[in-house]
Protein backbone atom coordinates (compact mmCIF):
# COMPACT_ATOMS: atom_id res chain seq x y z
CA UNK A 1 0.00 0.00 0.00
CA UNK A 2 1.56 3.43 -1.32
CA UNK A 3 1.42 6.02 1.84
CA UNK A 4 3.41 9.08 0.67
CA UNK A 5 0.17 10.81 0.34
CA UNK A 6 -1.20 10.16 3.88
CA UNK A 7 -1.39 13.33 6.24
CA UNK A 8 0.51 12.64 10.15
CA UNK A 9 -2.31 11.22 11.24
CA UNK A 10 -3.07 8.76 9.06
CA UNK A 11 0.33 7.35 8.81
CA UNK A 12 0.52 7.14 12.45
CA UNK A 13 -2.94 4.73 12.21
CA UNK A 14 -1.34 3.12 9.36
CA UNK A 15 2.01 2.63 11.56
CA UNK A 16 0.70 1.15 14.30
CA UNK A 17 -1.68 -1.17 12.33
CA UNK A 18 1.25 -2.56 10.98
CA UNK A 19 3.28 -2.36 14.18
CA UNK A 20 0.17 -4.57 15.52
CA UNK A 21 0.99 -7.39 12.78
CA UNK A 22 4.15 -7.27 13.67
CA UNK A 23 4.14 -8.27 16.89
CA UNK A 24 1.52 -11.06 16.85
CA UNK A 25 3.99 -12.48 13.97
CA UNK A 26 6.85 -12.20 16.95
CA UNK A 27 3.69 -13.71 19.08
CA UNK A 28 3.21 -16.44 16.99
CA UNK A 29 6.62 -17.54 16.35
CA UNK A 30 7.36 -17.55 20.32
CA UNK A 31 4.55 -19.55 21.70
CA UNK A 32 5.79 -21.82 18.64
CA UNK A 33 9.50 -22.48 19.35
CA UNK A 34 7.91 -22.69 23.39
CA UNK A 35 5.91 -25.50 22.77
CA UNK A 36 8.76 -27.50 21.63
CA UNK A 37 10.54 -27.83 24.67
CA UNK A 38 9.63 -29.71 28.06
CA UNK A 39 7.64 -27.46 30.67
CA UNK A 40 5.07 -27.64 33.10
CA UNK A 41 1.58 -27.65 33.39
CA UNK A 42 1.72 -24.23 35.20
CA UNK A 43 3.92 -22.99 32.97
CA UNK A 44 2.45 -24.02 29.51
CA UNK A 45 -0.71 -21.96 31.13
CA UNK A 46 0.81 -18.99 31.62
CA UNK A 47 2.69 -19.12 28.09
CA UNK A 48 -0.79 -19.79 26.83
CA UNK A 49 -2.51 -17.06 29.43
CA UNK A 50 0.41 -14.20 28.03
CA UNK A 51 -0.27 -15.25 24.37
CA UNK A 52 -3.95 -14.95 24.71
CA UNK A 53 -4.21 -12.24 26.40
CA UNK A 54 -1.82 -9.90 24.06
CA UNK A 55 -3.51 -11.31 20.58
CA UNK A 56 -6.78 -10.21 22.48
CA UNK A 57 -5.82 -7.00 23.78
CA UNK A 58 -5.38 -6.01 20.34
CA UNK A 59 -8.97 -5.98 19.41
CA UNK A 60 -9.63 -4.87 23.33
CA UNK A 61 -12.86 -2.54 23.05
CA UNK A 62 -12.83 0.68 25.07
CA UNK A 63 -15.70 2.02 26.50
CA UNK A 64 -16.62 5.43 28.34
CA UNK A 65 -14.73 5.13 31.93
CA UNK A 66 -18.05 6.60 33.40
CA UNK A 67 -16.75 4.79 36.74
CA UNK A 68 -12.85 4.71 36.97
CA UNK A 69 -12.84 3.19 40.44
CA UNK A 70 -15.58 1.15 42.76
CA UNK A 71 -14.83 -0.03 46.14
CA UNK A 72 -17.15 -1.79 48.54
CA UNK A 73 -16.35 -2.22 51.96
CA UNK A 74 -18.59 -4.43 53.79
CA UNK A 75 -18.90 -3.64 57.42
CA UNK A 76 -21.64 -5.68 58.55
CA UNK A 77 -22.75 -9.32 57.43
CA UNK A 78 -25.31 -10.89 59.66
CA UNK A 79 -26.44 -13.82 60.56
CA UNK A 80 -22.70 -14.96 59.36
CA UNK A 81 -20.46 -12.65 61.72
CA UNK A 82 -21.96 -14.19 64.92
CA UNK A 83 -21.33 -17.81 63.88
CA UNK A 84 -17.86 -16.23 63.02
CA UNK A 85 -18.18 -14.59 66.51
CA UNK A 86 -18.67 -17.92 68.58
CA UNK A 87 -16.24 -19.94 66.40
CA UNK A 88 -13.18 -17.22 67.25
CA UNK A 89 -14.31 -15.58 70.74
CA UNK A 90 -15.43 -12.46 70.22
CA UNK A 91 -16.77 -9.89 67.39
CA UNK A 92 -13.60 -8.09 66.33
CA UNK A 93 -11.67 -11.02 65.83
CA UNK A 94 -14.44 -12.15 63.83
CA UNK A 95 -13.38 -10.17 61.18
CA UNK A 96 -10.10 -12.30 60.91
CA UNK A 97 -12.91 -15.31 59.67
CA UNK A 98 -14.23 -13.69 56.61
CA UNK A 99 -17.64 -14.16 55.13
CA UNK A 100 -17.90 -14.98 51.44
CA UNK A 101 -19.02 -11.47 50.52
CA UNK A 102 -16.42 -10.07 52.68
CA UNK A 103 -13.60 -12.10 51.59
CA UNK A 104 -14.89 -11.34 47.98
CA UNK A 105 -15.46 -7.48 48.13
CA UNK A 106 -12.02 -7.36 49.60
CA UNK A 107 -9.90 -9.35 46.77
CA UNK A 108 -11.79 -7.31 44.40
CA UNK A 109 -10.74 -4.01 45.77
CA UNK A 110 -7.30 -5.21 45.61
CA UNK A 111 -7.38 -5.85 42.06
CA UNK A 112 -9.58 -2.73 41.17
CA UNK A 113 -7.10 -0.23 43.39
CA UNK A 114 -4.16 -1.74 41.22
CA UNK A 115 -5.31 -2.07 37.76
CA UNK A 116 -7.54 1.80 38.29
CA UNK A 117 -3.80 2.60 39.31
CA UNK A 118 -2.34 0.57 36.29
CA UNK A 119 -4.83 2.53 33.92
CA UNK A 120 -3.57 6.20 35.89
CA UNK A 121 -0.08 5.55 35.20
CA UNK A 122 0.47 4.10 31.40
CA UNK A 123 -0.69 7.21 29.68
CA UNK A 124 0.67 7.60 26.06
CA UNK A 125 -0.05 8.86 22.90
CA UNK A 126 -0.77 5.58 21.04
CA UNK A 127 -4.14 4.16 22.17
CA UNK A 128 -2.78 0.38 21.22
CA UNK A 129 0.37 0.70 23.67
CA UNK A 130 -1.69 1.86 26.48
CA UNK A 131 -4.07 -1.31 26.12
CA UNK A 132 -0.97 -3.58 25.66
CA UNK A 133 1.34 -1.91 28.56
CA UNK A 134 -1.17 -1.89 30.94
CA UNK A 135 -2.25 -5.41 30.41
CA UNK A 136 0.96 -6.51 30.68
CA UNK A 137 1.56 -4.70 34.00
CA UNK A 138 -1.82 -6.45 35.40
CA UNK A 139 -0.63 -9.21 34.21
CA UNK A 140 2.43 -9.26 36.21
CA UNK A 141 0.77 -7.71 39.24
CA UNK A 142 -1.67 -10.48 39.38
CA UNK A 143 0.96 -13.35 38.88
CA UNK A 144 2.32 -11.98 42.12
CA UNK A 145 -0.50 -11.48 44.47
CA UNK A 146 -0.75 -15.18 43.87
CA UNK A 147 0.49 -16.12 47.00
CA UNK A 148 -0.11 -13.16 48.48
CA UNK A 149 -3.19 -12.03 51.09
CA UNK A 150 -6.52 -10.50 49.23
CA UNK A 151 -5.03 -12.50 45.91
CA UNK A 152 -7.36 -14.95 44.40
CA UNK A 153 -5.44 -17.63 46.10
CA UNK A 154 -6.43 -16.37 49.86
CA UNK A 155 -10.10 -15.49 48.30
CA UNK A 156 -10.09 -19.60 46.98
CA UNK A 157 -9.06 -20.78 50.57
CA UNK A 158 -11.34 -18.23 52.54
CA UNK A 159 -14.11 -20.01 50.87
CA UNK A 160 -13.11 -23.21 52.50
CA UNK A 161 -12.73 -21.30 55.67
CA UNK A 162 -16.18 -19.42 55.32
CA UNK A 163 -18.15 -22.71 55.43
CA UNK A 164 -15.68 -24.29 58.36
CA UNK A 165 -16.86 -21.29 60.26
CA UNK A 166 -20.24 -21.51 59.86
CA UNK A 167 -20.34 -24.68 61.78
CA UNK A 168 -18.16 -23.49 64.05
CA UNK A 169 -14.89 -24.71 63.10
CA UNK A 170 -11.78 -22.33 63.32
CA UNK A 171 -8.86 -22.46 60.58
CA UNK A 172 -5.69 -20.94 59.67
CA UNK A 173 -5.24 -19.51 55.90
CA UNK A 174 -1.48 -20.17 54.62
CA UNK A 175 -1.84 -17.39 52.11
CA UNK A 176 -1.73 -14.82 54.98
CA UNK A 177 2.26 -16.27 55.43
CA UNK A 178 3.22 -14.76 51.39
CA UNK A 179 4.03 -18.60 51.00
CA UNK A 180 5.74 -17.76 47.51
CA UNK A 181 6.64 -20.68 45.40
CA UNK A 182 5.27 -23.27 47.63
CA UNK A 183 3.83 -26.06 45.73
CA UNK A 184 1.06 -26.55 48.37
CA UNK A 185 -0.85 -23.98 50.21
CA UNK A 186 -2.97 -25.11 53.15
CA UNK A 187 -6.16 -24.50 54.99
CA UNK A 188 -4.57 -26.03 58.31
CA UNK A 189 -5.39 -25.93 62.16
CA UNK A 190 -8.23 -28.23 61.64
CA UNK A 191 -8.66 -30.97 63.51
CA UNK A 192 -9.80 -34.45 62.10
CA UNK A 193 -12.65 -34.44 65.65
CA UNK A 194 -13.76 -31.08 64.23
CA UNK A 195 -13.84 -32.78 60.27
CA UNK A 196 -15.68 -35.59 61.66
CA UNK A 197 -18.40 -33.57 62.78
CA UNK A 198 -18.85 -31.94 59.54
CA UNK A 199 -18.80 -35.43 57.50
CA UNK A 200 -21.02 -36.91 60.19
CA UNK A 201 -23.73 -34.60 61.09
CA UNK A 202 -23.19 -32.21 57.94
CA UNK A 203 -22.85 -33.65 55.01
CA UNK A 204 -24.39 -31.12 52.95
CA UNK A 205 -22.57 -28.36 53.94
CA UNK A 206 -18.99 -31.21 53.97
CA UNK A 207 -19.77 -31.28 50.25
CA UNK A 208 -19.98 -27.30 50.05
CA UNK A 209 -16.64 -27.34 51.68
CA UNK A 210 -14.25 -28.83 49.27
CA UNK A 211 -15.37 -26.99 46.07
CA UNK A 212 -16.41 -23.45 47.61
CA UNK A 213 -12.88 -22.12 46.69
CA UNK A 214 -13.51 -22.99 43.10
CA UNK A 215 -16.85 -21.53 43.71
CA UNK A 216 -15.16 -18.07 45.15
CA UNK A 217 -12.85 -17.45 42.33
CA UNK A 218 -16.04 -18.10 39.32
CA UNK A 219 -17.69 -15.84 41.26
CA UNK A 220 -14.92 -13.16 41.67
CA UNK A 221 -15.05 -13.49 37.66
CA UNK A 222 -18.53 -12.76 37.44
CA UNK A 223 -18.66 -9.43 39.72
CA UNK A 224 -15.39 -7.76 37.90
CA UNK A 225 -17.69 -8.72 34.86
CA UNK A 226 -20.79 -7.00 36.13
CA UNK A 227 -18.48 -3.68 37.59
CA UNK A 228 -17.20 -3.67 33.63
CA UNK A 229 -20.67 -4.04 31.95
CA UNK A 230 -22.29 -1.80 34.06
CA UNK A 231 -20.62 0.65 35.78
CA UNK A 232 -18.90 1.83 32.50
CA UNK A 233 -15.02 1.10 33.86
CA UNK A 234 -12.20 -0.09 31.22
CA UNK A 235 -9.70 -1.79 34.25
CA UNK A 236 -7.50 -4.59 32.36
CA UNK A 237 -9.14 -7.21 34.53
CA UNK A 238 -8.44 -9.87 31.78
CA UNK A 239 -5.37 -11.67 32.67
CA UNK A 240 -7.38 -12.32 36.35
CA UNK A 241 -9.89 -14.02 34.49
CA UNK A 242 -7.54 -16.33 32.52
CA UNK A 243 -5.02 -16.90 35.42
CA UNK A 244 -7.85 -17.87 37.80
CA UNK A 245 -10.15 -19.55 34.75
CA UNK A 246 -7.09 -22.13 33.15
CA UNK A 247 -5.67 -22.59 36.95
CA UNK A 248 -9.55 -24.16 37.96
CA UNK A 249 -9.95 -25.94 35.03
CA UNK A 250 -6.32 -27.27 35.31
CA UNK A 251 -6.46 -28.56 38.90
CA UNK A 252 -10.09 -30.34 38.16
CA UNK A 253 -8.69 -31.80 35.10
CA UNK A 254 -5.66 -33.52 36.86
CA UNK A 255 -7.55 -34.19 39.93
CA UNK A 256 -8.35 -37.47 38.41
CA UNK A 257 -5.14 -38.33 36.97
CA UNK A 258 -2.43 -40.48 38.29
CA UNK A 259 0.01 -37.56 38.74
CA UNK A 260 -2.41 -36.93 41.86
CA UNK A 261 -1.45 -40.13 43.27
CA UNK A 262 2.19 -39.40 43.95
CA UNK A 263 1.67 -35.20 45.07
CA UNK A 264 -0.72 -36.66 47.60
CA UNK A 265 2.22 -39.63 49.05
CA UNK A 266 4.34 -36.85 49.02
CA UNK A 267 2.39 -33.90 50.72
CA UNK A 268 1.42 -37.12 53.84
CA UNK A 269 5.44 -37.48 53.96
CA UNK A 270 5.94 -33.82 54.57
CA UNK A 271 2.88 -33.26 56.92
CA UNK A 272 4.50 -35.78 59.05
CA UNK A 273 2.91 -36.21 62.26
CA UNK A 274 1.74 -32.81 63.35
CA UNK A 275 -1.87 -32.75 62.66
CA UNK A 276 -1.98 -28.48 62.69
CA UNK A 277 0.10 -28.73 59.54
CA UNK A 278 -1.63 -30.70 57.94
CA UNK A 279 -4.50 -29.34 54.87
CA UNK A 280 -8.53 -29.95 55.78
CA UNK A 281 -8.73 -31.90 52.79
CA UNK A 282 -6.00 -32.15 49.89
CA UNK A 283 -6.94 -32.33 46.04
CA UNK A 284 -10.53 -30.76 47.03
CA UNK A 285 -11.99 -32.47 44.06
CA UNK A 286 -11.45 -36.27 44.76
CA UNK A 287 -12.85 -35.54 48.11
CA UNK A 288 -15.86 -34.16 46.79
CA UNK A 289 -16.16 -36.87 44.46
CA UNK A 290 -15.98 -39.07 47.10
CA UNK A 291 -18.12 -37.16 49.29
CA UNK A 292 -21.00 -37.29 46.21
CA UNK A 293 -21.04 -40.78 45.77
CA UNK A 294 -20.47 -42.49 49.04
CA UNK A 295 -22.86 -39.49 51.47
CA UNK A 296 -23.13 -41.84 54.27
CA UNK A 297 -19.75 -43.35 54.45
CA UNK A 298 -18.04 -42.36 58.17
CA UNK A 299 -15.49 -39.73 57.98
CA UNK A 300 -13.03 -42.57 60.22
CA UNK A 301 -13.11 -45.21 57.43
CA UNK A 302 -10.69 -43.27 55.91
CA UNK A 303 -7.89 -44.93 58.02
CA UNK A 304 -5.03 -44.25 59.38
CA UNK A 305 -2.57 -41.31 58.16
CA UNK A 306 0.71 -42.95 56.91
CA UNK A 307 2.80 -41.32 59.62
CA UNK A 308 0.49 -43.35 62.43
CA UNK A 309 -1.32 -40.35 63.88
CA UNK A 310 -4.61 -39.03 62.85
CA UNK A 311 -6.60 -39.79 60.30
CA UNK A 312 -5.78 -40.10 56.25
CA UNK A 313 -7.37 -37.45 55.40
CA UNK A 314 -6.38 -36.95 51.49
CA UNK A 315 -8.14 -39.17 48.48
CA UNK A 316 -6.30 -40.22 45.90
CA UNK A 317 -7.68 -40.13 42.74
CA UNK A 318 -6.70 -44.14 42.52
CA UNK A 319 -8.85 -44.38 45.86
CA UNK A 320 -11.67 -43.11 43.79
CA UNK A 321 -14.35 -45.86 43.16
CA UNK A 322 -14.61 -46.07 38.60
CA UNK A 323 -18.04 -44.28 38.82
CA UNK A 324 -16.66 -41.35 40.65
CA UNK A 325 -13.34 -40.76 38.71
CA UNK A 326 -15.17 -41.00 35.55
CA UNK A 327 -17.70 -38.34 36.88
CA UNK A 328 -14.54 -36.07 37.99
CA UNK A 329 -13.46 -36.15 34.41
CA UNK A 330 -16.41 -35.72 32.97
CA UNK A 331 -16.82 -32.28 35.11
CA UNK A 332 -13.26 -31.69 34.21
CA UNK A 333 -14.47 -31.37 30.47
CA UNK A 334 -17.48 -29.47 31.04
CA UNK A 335 -15.21 -26.86 33.13
CA UNK A 336 -13.55 -25.52 29.67
CA UNK A 337 -17.24 -24.04 28.93
CA UNK A 338 -16.13 -20.87 31.43
CA UNK A 339 -14.34 -19.69 28.64
CA UNK A 340 -17.19 -19.31 26.44
CA UNK A 341 -17.43 -15.07 27.44
CA UNK A 342 -16.39 -12.06 25.34
CA UNK A 343 -14.93 -10.50 28.93
CA UNK A 344 -12.27 -12.77 28.66
CA UNK A 345 -10.85 -11.46 25.14
CA UNK A 346 -11.40 -8.06 25.89
CA UNK A 347 -15.07 -7.19 24.78
CA UNK A 348 -16.69 -6.15 27.85
CA UNK A 349 -19.55 -4.60 26.43
CA UNK A 350 -20.73 -4.94 22.63
CA UNK A 351 -22.80 -2.24 21.38
CA UNK A 352 -26.46 -4.17 20.24
CA UNK A 353 -27.97 -0.53 18.56
CA UNK A 354 -28.53 3.01 18.80
CA UNK A 355 -31.28 5.26 18.93
CA UNK A 356 -31.89 8.69 19.39
CA UNK A 357 -32.53 7.97 23.24
CA UNK A 358 -28.58 6.46 23.14
CA UNK A 359 -26.69 3.29 22.85
CA UNK A 360 -28.02 -0.47 23.74
CA UNK A 361 -24.93 -2.91 25.27
CA UNK A 362 -24.95 -6.25 25.57
CA UNK A 363 -22.50 -9.57 26.65
CA UNK A 364 -22.71 -12.85 27.61
CA UNK A 365 -21.16 -15.61 29.90
CA UNK A 366 -21.02 -19.20 30.16
CA UNK A 367 -20.41 -20.86 33.50
CA UNK A 368 -20.06 -23.66 34.71
CA UNK A 369 -19.20 -24.19 38.77
CA UNK A 370 -19.08 -27.53 41.53
CA UNK A 371 -22.52 -27.33 43.76
CA UNK A 372 -22.95 -30.04 47.13
CA UNK A 373 -25.48 -32.28 44.65
CA UNK A 374 -23.30 -31.83 41.36
CA UNK A 375 -22.96 -28.84 39.43
CA UNK A 376 -24.90 -25.60 38.06
CA UNK A 377 -24.38 -24.45 33.94
CA UNK A 378 -25.41 -21.31 33.62
CA UNK A 379 -25.90 -18.91 30.84
CA UNK A 380 -24.94 -15.31 32.06
CA UNK A 381 -26.91 -12.17 30.13
CA UNK A 382 -25.80 -8.65 30.30
CA UNK A 383 -28.13 -6.00 28.78
CA UNK A 384 -27.70 -1.83 29.57
CA UNK A 385 -29.92 0.42 28.09
CA UNK A 386 -29.69 4.28 28.14
CA UNK A 387 -31.53 4.77 31.50
CA UNK A 388 -31.05 0.56 32.97
CA UNK A 389 -29.04 -1.78 34.05
CA UNK A 390 -30.77 -5.76 33.70
CA UNK A 391 -29.08 -8.95 34.45
CA UNK A 392 -30.52 -12.45 33.89
CA UNK A 393 -29.37 -15.81 34.19
CA UNK A 394 -30.46 -19.21 32.98
CA UNK A 395 -29.20 -22.08 35.51
CA UNK A 396 -29.27 -25.53 34.38
CA UNK A 397 -28.94 -27.76 37.85
CA UNK A 398 -27.71 -31.13 37.73
CA UNK A 399 -27.06 -33.69 39.70
CA UNK A 400 -25.96 -37.42 38.67
CA UNK A 401 -28.91 -38.18 36.14
CA UNK A 402 -31.19 -35.00 36.63
CA UNK A 403 -31.50 -31.56 35.61
CA UNK A 404 -33.01 -28.77 37.16
CA UNK A 405 -34.20 -25.43 36.14
CA UNK A 406 -33.25 -22.05 37.69
CA UNK A 407 -33.72 -18.36 35.99
CA UNK A 408 -32.32 -15.17 37.65
CA UNK A 409 -33.17 -12.01 37.09
CA UNK A 410 -31.71 -8.35 38.26
CA UNK A 411 -31.71 -4.56 38.17
CA UNK A 412 -28.78 -3.03 39.13
CA UNK A 413 -28.60 0.82 40.45
CA UNK A 414 -31.56 1.96 39.20
CA UNK A 415 -31.57 5.73 40.26
CA UNK A 416 -33.86 8.01 41.79
CA UNK A 417 -34.34 11.10 43.60
CA UNK A 418 -31.51 12.80 41.32
CA UNK A 419 -29.40 10.05 41.26
CA UNK A 420 -29.28 10.83 44.84
CA UNK A 421 -30.45 6.97 45.51
CA UNK A 422 -29.84 4.03 44.18
CA UNK A 423 -31.51 1.08 43.74
CA UNK A 424 -30.82 -2.60 43.36
CA UNK A 425 -32.81 -6.02 43.27
CA UNK A 426 -32.29 -9.44 42.72
CA UNK A 427 -34.08 -12.58 42.64
CA UNK A 428 -34.08 -16.29 41.70
CA UNK A 429 -36.42 -19.09 41.09
CA UNK A 430 -35.09 -22.61 40.97
CA UNK A 431 -36.12 -26.26 41.03
CA UNK A 432 -32.78 -27.91 42.70
CA UNK A 433 -32.39 -31.13 43.75
CA UNK A 434 -34.23 -32.17 46.96
CA UNK A 435 -32.06 -32.06 50.51
CA UNK A 436 -29.11 -31.74 47.68
CA UNK A 437 -29.24 -35.04 47.00
CA UNK A 438 -26.78 -36.54 44.27
CA UNK A 439 -29.07 -39.10 42.98
CA UNK A 440 -32.42 -37.88 43.54
CA UNK A 441 -34.68 -37.25 40.39
CA UNK A 442 -36.90 -35.52 42.86
CA UNK A 443 -36.64 -31.59 42.87
CA UNK A 444 -37.63 -29.14 45.53
CA UNK A 445 -38.69 -25.76 44.54
CA UNK A 446 -37.34 -22.57 46.10
CA UNK A 447 -35.95 -19.11 45.37
CA UNK A 448 -34.02 -16.22 46.39
CA UNK A 449 -34.90 -12.49 47.04
CA UNK A 450 -32.45 -9.73 47.67
CA UNK A 451 -32.78 -5.84 47.92
CA UNK A 452 -29.86 -3.36 47.82
CA UNK A 453 -30.63 0.54 48.70
CA UNK A 454 -26.94 3.01 48.61
CA UNK A 455 -27.39 6.63 49.10
CA UNK A 456 -24.66 8.73 47.50
CA UNK A 457 -22.81 11.39 49.96
CA UNK A 458 -20.09 12.55 47.28
CA UNK A 459 -17.74 9.61 46.70
CA UNK A 460 -18.77 7.57 49.68
CA UNK A 461 -21.55 5.66 49.27
CA UNK A 462 -23.50 3.51 52.38
CA UNK A 463 -26.16 0.83 51.22
CA UNK A 464 -27.91 -1.78 53.32
CA UNK A 465 -28.74 -5.21 51.67
CA UNK A 466 -30.85 -7.42 52.94
CA UNK A 467 -30.91 -10.98 50.67
CA UNK A 468 -33.90 -13.97 51.96
CA UNK A 469 -33.66 -17.49 50.70
CA UNK A 470 -35.17 -20.65 51.22
CA UNK A 471 -33.86 -24.18 51.06
CA UNK A 472 -30.80 -24.46 48.18
CA UNK A 473 -27.75 -23.40 46.62
CA UNK A 474 -26.67 -19.71 45.82
CA UNK A 475 -23.25 -18.49 44.45
CA UNK A 476 -21.67 -16.85 47.27
CA UNK A 477 -24.07 -17.41 50.07
CA UNK A 478 -22.50 -19.65 52.73
CA UNK A 479 -25.73 -20.76 54.20
CA UNK A 480 -27.62 -24.36 52.23
CA UNK A 481 -30.66 -23.85 54.76
CA UNK A 482 -33.40 -21.43 55.14
CA UNK A 483 -31.48 -17.73 55.63
CA UNK A 484 -32.24 -13.67 55.69
CA UNK A 485 -29.35 -12.09 55.94
CA UNK A 486 -28.10 -8.44 56.39
CA UNK A 487 -25.11 -6.41 55.09
CA UNK A 488 -24.36 -3.29 55.73
CA UNK A 489 -21.49 -1.37 54.26
CA UNK A 490 -19.63 1.21 52.46
CA UNK A 491 -18.86 2.12 48.93
CA UNK A 492 -16.56 4.37 47.52
CA UNK A 493 -16.44 5.64 43.93
CA UNK A 494 -14.28 7.81 41.72
CA UNK A 495 -14.90 9.00 37.74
Amino acid sequence: METTNLNEREKEIWKQARNRVKFKQQLVIYLIVSCNFEMTMNRKIIICLIGLLTTSISFAQNTTDTTGLYLDFPLLDLPYQTHATKTTGNFFTSYANPSMKQSLDMSNNLYVSAHWGINKLVQTKSEFKNILFRNLMATGFDLFTVYTPLGMGWLHEEYHRAVLTRRGVNSFNDMNTFPFGKPLVYVRKVTDENLMMLSDNFNHDFRRLMIAGNEGEFYQIQTLQKNNFYLNQDLPHISLYWMSTMTNISYLNQSAGDAFNERVDEANEQDGTDISKRDFTGPDFTAWADALFFPNKPYSDRGIHPSGIGINRYIKPSQLSIEARSYLQKQGNLHWLNLLSPHLFGFPKIKLKSTEKGNYYGSFAVRHLLTPFGNDISLDLFYQTPRNNFFFAIHNYNNLNSSFLGLEGAIIEKPYMSNKLLFSGRTIIWLQPDEHSFTTSKGSLGGMLEFKGSYSLGRLNPYIEIQGKTKGWVMGNVFLEDNISFNLGLSMRMK
